[in-house]
């Protein structure tokens, strides 16, 4: 069997495997994925060995099995384990119903999905019969002997090979995110000036609703309203607006982004950024509809949108639920996207 390392280095690795910058992380570096990677280990259920696992192999494990790492023991194990009520000794890491949790998200809907973990196929739904097993690339970032630069060098080149382009390009545009929080940012504007606004989760959400999500999903953007957190108006917007034929009361209620695509007729779009509260819900779009009422604007002319950090932020899980009919959701890390809620049956 390969060396194995502690619970507690699996833990430092997966954490160094998906940093905070990874989409969808939570669940890959938490304990439940610490235990499951380390049983694949423990058991030689590693791509290319002849040895699968079953999840029941997880949650019938033992803190006190995982300390009998040598060659013997683990074989034991392994042998023993397939038999059909072996329990080894010691309190179980987990309960029947945490099968679920083990076997679906993690291991079905995350390691599967990611080409961590494999399934043998040609086995029927209903068997017993051990069929999972680690990716051999994945599992040769856990070798003892791989530690400082060269482990490394050995993620960053297990990541460009395994991973999928968007996963990548979320990764980047994400660490981006991060970085910027450091310092003030500075945004591109259409017209080729840049803005300067403070740091902040906001701050890098709005600079990307500007420079990607106007790009990609306008023809001719404008920028006609910026809320920043260090300053609620810049006087230029408010100028600008008004030549479009928008017209507002500093003192009310605004979105935090106002764009405009310059065609004609002219279209507006309003949009709320949300790094931690305060989507397009429906009290919200009716708020802001009196603002499009004084100034006159057809409604056929407004797309409302949300403008949220990733698919897995928590505010977008937060407040799904509440945001408005007829209104889009944007993604910073997935700039191409644009999800439409729509209230009309499509057939």
């Amino acid at each position: 069997m390969p060396a194995l390392v502690p619970l507690k280095e699996v833990q430092q690795r997966l954490n160094q495997i998906f940093p905070e910058a990874f989409p969808d992380r939570r669940i890959l570096v938490g304990s439940m994925a610490v235990r499951v990677v380390y049983v694949f280990l423990y058991g030689d259920f590693i791509e290319g060995s002849g040895h699968c696992l079953r999840p029941s192999h997880v949650y019938f494990f033992t803190g006190e099995q995982a300390q009998k790492t040598s060659h013997s023991e683990r074989t034991q194990w392994r042998g023993d384990a397939g038999k059909p009520g072996f329990r080894p000794l010691g309190q179980r890491w987990y309960a029947d119903n945490s099968r679920e949790s083990i076997r679906d998200d993690l291991m079905r809907n995350t390691m599967l999905r990611l080409g961590i973990a494999h399934k043998q196929t040609g086995v029927a739904v209903t068997s017993s019969q051990p069929i999972w097993y680690l990716d051999k690339d994945f599992a040769a970032l856990f070798h003892s002997a791989l530690k400082g630069s060269a482990l490394d060098q050995a993620i960053a080149k297990w990541r460009a090979t395994a991973l999928d382009a968007g996963t990548l390009q979320r990764m980047a545009l994400r660490a981006g995110g991060i970085q910027k929080k450091a310092g003030d940012v500075f945004i591109e504007m259409p017209d080729g000036s840049r803005l300067r606004v403070s740091a902040g989760p906001s701050s890098v959400i709005a600079k990307d609703v500007i420079e990607q999500y106007a790009r990609k999903h306008l023809e001719a953007p404008e920028v006609l309203w910026l809320s920043a957190s260090d300053k609620k108006a810049y006087p230029q917007f408010v100028e600008l607006a008004a030549t479009v034929g928008l017209r507002f009361d500093l003192n009310a209620e605004l979105p935090d982004v106002i764009l405009a695509d310059m065609t004609r007729p002219v279209k507006f779009v309003f949009c709320e950024v949300v790094a931690t509260d305060g989507p397009v819900t429906e009290a919200r779009r009716e708020a802001l509809m009196q603002l499009i009422e004084r100034s006159r604007i057809p409604l056929s002319h407004v797309t409302f949108v949300t403008a949220y950090e990733d698919r897995n932020a928590a505010p977008f899980k937060k407040n799904f639920s509440q945001l408005a009919y007829n209104s889009y959701v944007w993604f910073r890390t997935e700039p191409d996207l644009l999800v439409h809620l729509s209230s009309i049956a499509v057939p």
